[in-house]
């Protein structure tokens, strides 16, 4: 059964927007294969029935199909993390710095096709796509201090002779379930700080933006050198694969 998600207020219009903020293209082959999820470090299908249909909410064209993941793949998405997150967590500062360098001059180099998806996944004007770029980019620069900003702490104690310290550890696995409607942002905002400090992520991006929401950026961290099974997308019902991962 094929099932199609709840259509979004379509009637937005392009609009003309300043010189200065035209997208920048760069000849680089475009990702492909993103009808598969990225799950333990492996690219593949989720393994529930329905297929998600990604539309265009202006035109209403087909954009892709993909096989959905059920609780399995995020169970799967869990186990794969935790095991991957160990290796990241005792990396030097330094190593998880330049992914997020990395990233940014990724970003740099297929702006292009980055704020073509936000068009026609998520229903941005030009302006508002490269309006998100720009901030996407600003959190992914951001993100590449982050590793040296983790402090620890000294406070007295009641103890004589002893002190008390405080140290900063990462969680884990992180979970994140992200809306559509700045879809790129709102899912990085996220993800970048909470791999930056020594976390896995599983993020869920909304039914409507499963690609911009999610499966670019892991293409993105991929290309920066993100090892494998750190960065897990689940794309699948709210209902099902929501619940499960609250």
């Amino acid at each position: 059964m094929v099932t199609r998600s709840a259509k979004r207020n379509s009637d937005r219009r392009e609009v003309t927007e300043p010189p200065a903020t035209k997208s920048q293209t760069v000849d680089l082959q475009h990702y492909d294969r993103l009808d598969l999820l990225p799950i333990a470090g492996e690219w593949r299908h989720g393994r529930a029935e329905n297929r998600l249909v990604d539309t265009n909410p202006y035109t209403d064209d087909v954009l892709l199909e993909i096989k959905q993941a059920d609780r399995n793949d995020l169970d799967a998405a869990f186990a794969g993390g935790a095991k991957a997150q160990v290796e990241w967590a005792a990396s030097a500062p330094a190593a998880r710095a330049l992914v997020f360098r990395r990233a940014a001059d990724v970003m740099e180099a297929r702006r292009g096709e980055i704020v073509d998806w936000l068009i026609k996944e998520s229903g941005s004007t030009r302006l508002k796509a490269n309006l998100e770029w720009e901030v996407t980019h600003t959190v992914m620069v951001w993100a590449s201090s982050v590793p040296h900003a983790v402090e620890s702490r000294i406070i007295p104690s009641d103890i004589p002779g002893k002190e008390n310290q405080v140290r900063r550890k990462p969680v884990g696995v992180v979970g994140a379930i992200s809306p559509w409607n700045w879809p790129l942002h709102l899912s990085n905002r996220t993800i970048a700080p909470a791999l930056a400090v020594g976390n896995a992520v599983v993020v869920k991006p909304a039914s409507d933006t499963p690609v911009t929401g999610g499966l670019l950026l892991a293409k993105i961290f991929e290309e920066a050198g993100l090892p494998s099974g750190l960065l897990n997308v689940t794309v699948g019902p709210g209902a099902e694969i929501g619940v499960h991962l609250e």
